[in-house]
C-alpha cells in the first residue's frame, strides 16, 4: 500500500474521491521519518506542532513524571493518529512519544492541516467528528476516577477499554486496573466478581468478555 492509499483511508481524510486527495495534497506534501526503538518521536515541547501517522511499527504514549520516569497511557499501531490537539492549541501538554519498535511516522505540519481544513469541508467534518470522539471517550476517563464505589469505577474504565479495543471482549490486567481505578488489588478482585455475579462481565485467561454493556453502565443499581 503507497502512501495515498493509506492517508485515504485515514479518519482525516474519510470520503474523498482521489482528484480531492490529490488537489490537497499538491502542495502538502508530508513528511516520513523513520525511528529506531526507544527513540522519541514526538513531543509538544518541541517548536513546531506535528500531525503523526502510524505508517509502520509501533509507538508508546507515554506521560512524563519528572525524576520518577513516566508510564504508559497507550499504544498505537499502524493508522493510528496524535497530535490533532496541538493544532488548535499552544499549551505544552505531558505526554510525549516513543517508539516502541522500529516505526515509520508520516508527519504534517499545523500550518498543513489547517490548510485542509480551509479547503475542504469533508476534512473539516472529519476532524470535527473525529474530536468529539474524543472529547466522549475523556468523559467516560472522568467517569472511571469520579465513581465512589470501586465496582462505578472499574465499569467506567471497562467501557473505555471496550471503546479502545473496539471489542467487547480485551486483555484485563487487575494490577494495571487498580492503578487506573485507584484501588488495591483485592479491591479490584471483589469489584470484578461483583460485576461477574450481576452478569455484566465474564473473566477468563486475561481477558474481560463485557456481556451488558448498557447494565454495565449503570451499575449504580446493583
Amino acid at each position: 500500500m503507497n502512501n495515498f492509499e493509506f492517508l485515504s483511508g485515514s479518519f482525516l481524510f474519510n470520503g474523498l474521491n482521489k482528484e480531492e486527495l490529490s488537489r490537497l495534497l499538491r502542495d502538502n506534501e508530508p513528511r516520513i521519518s523513520s525511528y529506531k526503538r526507544g527513540e522519541l518521536i514526538y513531543s509538544s515541547a518541541s517548536s513546531e506542532r506535528l500531525v503523526g501517522f502510524v505508517l509502520s511499527g509501533g509507538c508508546e504514549v507515554r506521560r512524563e513524571r519528572g525524576s520518577c520516569g513516566s508510564v504508559l497511557l497507550n499504544m498505537l499501531e499502524r493508522g493510528d493518529s496524535f497530535g490533532i490537539l496541538s493544532v488548535f492549541s499552544d499549551g505544552d501538554f505531558p505526554t510525549r512519544i516513543y517508539a516502541a519498535r522500529s516505526s515509520e511516522i508520516l508527519f504534517f505540519t499545523d500550518s498543513q492541516i489547517r490548510s485542509f481544513i480551509d479547503a475542504s469541508p469533508e476534512v473539516n467534518h472529519n476532524l470535527i467528528s473525529f474530536l468529539a470522539g474524543r472529547i466522549a471517550f475523556l468523559n467516560k476517563k472522568i467517569a472511571t476516577f469520579s465513581g465512589n464505589r470501586v465496582e462505578d469505577r472499574l465499569a467506567a474504565f471497562l467501557l473505555c477499554e471496550a471503546d479502545k479495543y473496539s471489542s467487547d471482549v480485551f486483555p484485563f490486567n487487575y494490577v494495571k486496573c487498580g492503578e487506573e481505578i485507584n484501588a488495591g488489588r483485592a479491591s479490584v478482585y471483589r469489584a470484578v466478581n461483583a460485576l461477574c455475579e450481576a452478569g455484566l462481565i465474564s473473566v477468563s485467561e486475561k481477558q474481560v468478555n463485557i456481556l451488558d454493556p448498557k447494565g454495565l453502565g449503570g451499575i449504580g443499581s446493583i
